[in-house]
């Protein structure tokens, strides 16, 4: 499953605010926090960790430090130790959007959807939420893993409402085109070339939607700027067999509009 919480393990997060905690010590936490969070930016788990730690012991209700440790436990597999550092974040702050988000990646990596969905809802109800674009590719993920596609497309729309990336296009209109909608699924890829006129997957994605759409000739130009742009990428090669199975047959089989 593309997890795309993952992409904002190395996000610095706003300060919590601890009422019982002195100044000096609260200061000393936050400190154990940085130096943690480079750790993290270089790879250094076990140093990382062991920061986080020192952090929590010395200020327990630094929200960012259980949240980072419940990513990092989710990057090594340990989904349970992960759920428990990231529901300790959400006790400590009831909004913490973020912590909602990648709690409903753990969820959903153990198939329970009905946890993570409700996750994912939590994450949105804080309008002050930065990333919710985030939150709806998770949850598209979600659904394209359930083979519920209608309702993966929507997620996806919703992110691409809140930003128009890359991948929020390729996920859109994978999902469209497995609900059986190719040419939705068209029109967002050829926005998605505009967009980014130079990814090779979005061209081999817009050549396997004209495809679907029985739009040979349209499919072979897209297959080609494939080979053109990436030779040597798995999309490259991937073109090259669908330009091979199309040359075997007319053109002029092309269905028409």
């Amino acid at each position: 499953m593309r997890i795309a919480v993952i992409s904002f393990l190395c996000m610095v997060l706003a300060a919590c605010a601890s009422t019982d905690m002195g100044p000096n010590q609260k200061k000393v936490a936050e400190g154990y926090y940085d130096k943690g969070l480079s750790y993290v930016q270089t790879n250094d788990m076990a140093n990382a960790m062991a920061e986080l730690h020192r952090s929590i012991q010395t200020d327990p209700n630094n929200k960012q430090s259980h949240y980072m440790l419940g990513l990092i436990y989710f990057r090594q597999g340990k989904l349970q130790d992960a759920e428990q550092y990231l529901k300790e974040a959400i006790s400590i702050d009831d909004r913490y959007s973020d912590a909602y988000n990648a709690l409903g990646v753990v969820y959903s990596t153990q198939k329970k959807w009905k946890e993570a969905l409700r996750a994912y809802n939590k994450a949105l109800e804080n309008k002050l939420y930065a990333t919710p674009h985030v939150t709806y590719l998770n949850i598209g993920d979600m659904y394209m893993a359930q083979q519920e596609y209608a309702k993966a497309a929507d997620a996806y729309r919703d992110s691409k409402r809140i930003a128009t990336t890359d991948v929020a296009i390729l996920r859109l209109g994978d999902a469209l085109s497995k609900a059986g909608r190719p040419r939705e699924a068209v029109v967002e890829f050829q926005e998605g070339v505009k967009l980014a006129p130079q990814n090779p997957d979005m061209h081999f994605a817009l050549g396997q939607a004209y495809l679907k759409d029985g739009d040979k000739r349209s499919a072979l130009s897209e297959f080609h700027k494939v080979v053109e742009m990436a030779p040597q990428s798995d999309s490259a090669r991937n073109a090259k067999d669908y330009i091979a199975t199309i040359e075997k047959n007319p053109l002029q089989q092309n269905k028409k509009k």
